[in-house]
């Protein structure tokens, strides 16, 4: 049995259909034979409400026929398809009837039957939640990279609960079938992957991930999860012990089925990625939200130990940027030229979430003026937006995004659309860009030309407004992310935007001196040197106090102690928590701030910590 055998079958009433009027009449000669002991009670009383519409001896002949196909679904589904179909004759504008007959022919793998029937019943009901199966059924046809669209779909990433985990199911199976098994693994990780749970939906779950394990070569782990889907399904667990007994001819582990009806524990947290809570910074979350520029690479070049760090830390990553000029593919090819391995899904840009905010205030087909590169262009039309480079065509909005052409000319192409009424989307409000010569004219730079000729402000896609830091735990699909980013007045205070962590990394824009004097909204949680720092423990280098380091405040004076046992890398989570609480608390005046050492020693690392610049 393949993964996409093992997808979730659905049954039972879906919401509820809108109402029409079928007609027919009793003992057609095409249809199979329903047997004297099924009757129209036998369906549940909410489902043969959904066929009120029908004349009363149509809905009987109906309600038996449906009776007939959750009977035979698993046992006989080509007979059951027949029934659906006979019910799909009397019944066809019924959308409880359409989805059934997709359901029936789903479960005969007659894919394109499903996919119509199923299609058809969600226009008829709105059900949503029909999607996981629309999808699988793209698989069914070969039309793996359809199926991941949907899934990735605004419509499939709203899904909730079991439907948002078939959908996953769905879309890990999809990239299997893509030759992309690694990402496969990492769909799933979002999961409630913990060992020990029971009921058949469990054990598909760890059924799909440990088949996405086996697809990665990670044989060890997929014995795991086979065993744990095994121990899962109380109902079957013959799949999962044949697969177990595959993976053991061919690697002769010494492997012992569960009986008991618990999962083994150890090696699960390895193979799912889940770390106890006292583990490193980049494992006590469940996703990364990694800004580039300044945190990933600096122009072109990657950041010493970025790209080691991200090798091995197992935890999801999705990039986040507020530079708009680049679509996703070239951001990916960016980060491939650099040596960084990632997936296009996984990086989400200012541009696409602008292109958004901008479908959600102009009806399809309105016109945008775009200030910025081709590929902003791109995303704009993507969201059903029509494109123009002049004001004389009357946009309905500007949306102004990063481009090393915009100049003076376009600009004033902005102020005129802007004066005339048109809506205004900032894709970010970035001032600087960083490079590796250092910082650059940013996209914010030429917004605040925009709107100090315009007198107005623009709606702002990109970090430290919510849509892009939104978007992005959207896609990540994590209950636990967090941000990593290099700026305050982006990052850090994009995560505070939306109520998630944040790590500064002081490889980019933000200084320490910046860090010190932060305003609450643009103070991080954790505070470390570059991305190595995912590796130290977690507390080490949280905002606070910290052992060994004792920070005294007199007045504007802040000088710092060691006592011999503090770790360096506590030194400024110390500092700045002590620093802010002084500004809070006791009155310190920012602009006055001194910072030295008790000694010589820890003046030396406060300077190479870069504190001397506020001393």
């Amino acid at each position: 049995m393949t993964d996409r055998d093992r997808t979730p079958r659905r049954g039972g009433a879906p919401a509820r259909p809108q109402r029409t009027r079928g007609t027919g009449s009793a003992g057609r000669p095409d249809e199979p034979a329903l047997p004297d002991d099924v009757a129209a009670s036998d369906l549940d009383t909410e489902v043969r409400r959904d066929l009120l519409t029908l004349d009363k001896t149509n809905a009987e002949n109906v309600a038996r026929h449906l009776v007939m196909v959750t009977r035979l679904l698993d046992e006989d589904p080509a007979r059951a398809l027949e029934h659906a179909r006979a019910a799909r004759r009397r019944a066809g504008r019924v959308g409880l009837v359409r989805e059934t007959v997709g359901i029936a022919a789903y479960n005969a793998g007659e894919w394109q039957e499903a996919l119509s029937e199923l299609r058809a019943a969600r226009r008829i009901t709105g059900n949503s939640a029909l999607l996981p199966l629309i999808a699988d059924a793209e698989r069914g046809l070969g039309r793996a990279a359809r199926a991941i669209e949907i899934a990735r779909s605004e419509e499939g990433r709203a899904l909730t609960g079991d439907e948002a985990t078939e959908m996953r199911i769905v879309e890990s199976g999809a990239r299997v079938d893509l030759g992309e098994p690694e990402k496969a693994v990492v769909t799933l990780q979002s999961e409630d992957l913990s060992p020990g749970r029971s009921g058949t939906p469990v054990a598909r779950l760890y059924y799909a991930y440990a088949s996405a394990l086996a697809a990665a070569g990670r044989t060890d782990d997929a014995i795991t999860w086979f065993m744990n889907a095994a121990s899962a399904d109380v109902d079957d667990v013959t799949d999962a012990e044949l697969r177990l007994v595959d993976l053991a001819s061919d690697t002769e582990p010494d492997i012992e089925l569960p009986t008991d009806g618990h999962g083994p524990e150890s090696g699960a947290e390895a193979s799912s990625g889940v770390v106890p809570e006292d583990g490193a910074l980049g494992t006590r979350y469940d996703a990364l939200l990694l800004d580039l520029d300044g945190t990933v690479f600096a122009g072109q070049r990657a950041l010493p130990g970025a790209r080691e760090s991200l090798e091995n830390v197992n935890t999801p990553q999705f990039f986040v940027t507020n530079n708009a000029s680049r679509r996703p593919t070239e951001v990916l090819r960016h980060l491939s030229e650099l040596g960084f391995s990632t997936s296009v899904d996984h990086i989400v840009t200012s541009a696409q979430s602008a292109a958004r905010l901008l479908s959600e205030h102009l009806e399809p087909g309105s016109r945008a003026l775009v200030i910025g590169t081709e590929g902003l262009a791109q995303e704009v039309r993507e969201v059903g937006i029509a494109v123009t480079r002049s004001a004389d065509d009357r946009p309905a909005a500007v949306i102004q995004g990063h481009s090393v052409d915009t100049g003076w000319a376009q600009l004033c192409e902005a102020v005129l659309a802007i004066n005339a009424g048109a809506l205004w989307i900032a894709c970010n409000t970035d001032a600087t860009l960083p490079s590796e010569r250092g910082n650059l004219v940013g996209n914010g730079s030429m917004v605040a030309a925009v709107a100090n000729a315009t007198g107005q402000e623009p709606l702002v896609a990109g970090k430290p407004a919510a849509p892009l830091m939104a978007d992005a735990i959207s896609r990540s699909r994590g209950s636990k992310p967090l941000v990593v980013g290099d700026r305050l007045d982006t990052d850090i205070e994009g995560a505070h935007s939306v109520g998630v962590d944040s790590a500064l990394v002081l490889t980019g824009v933000s200084s320490v001196a910046d860090l010190l004097v932060a305003p609450p909204e643009q103070r991080p949680t954790y505070v470390i040197a570059d991305l190595t720092g995912l590796f130290t423990d977690a507390d080490s280098v949280r905002a606070g106090e910290q052992p060994g380091w004792r920070i005294a405040v007199d007045g504007n004076a802040v000088t710092v102690h060691a006592d011999g046992d503090g770790r360096r890398e506590g030194l400024l989570p110390a500092l700045a928590a002590s620093v802010w609480h002084a500004i809070d608390e006791n009155g310190l005046d920012p602009a006055l701030l001194q910072v030295s050492g008790a000694d010589e020693q820890v003046s030396g690392l406060l300077e190479s910590a870069g504190v001397g610049a506020v001393r």
